[in-house]
């Protein structure tokens, strides 16, 4: 009994794992596909720096408004 629930288990857990796979696989001299994939790639990554590049910004204008020289 405990072996087939463990089975059950295993295969659930298997399926799971396989159907959020998005990652696309490129065959080897496939230069269409991995053409795409690097420009998906860095799409992603400048939509990362820009929201970080955005936060850094408003920290800055923040600490620019609450800095005073004559305040002592």
């Amino acid at each position: 009994m405990k072996k087939i629930f463990l089975l059950f288990v295993v295969l659930i857990l298997s399926f799971n794992s396989s159907i959020f796979a998005n990652e696309s696989k490129c065959k080897k001299f496939d230069l269409k596909c991995k053409t795409k994939k690097f420009i998906e790639e860095s799409k992603e990554y400048q939509k990362k720096g820009l929201e970080k590049g955005k936060k850094q910004i408003k920290k800055n204008k923040e600490q620019i408004k609450d800095f005073n020289p004559l305040k002592k």
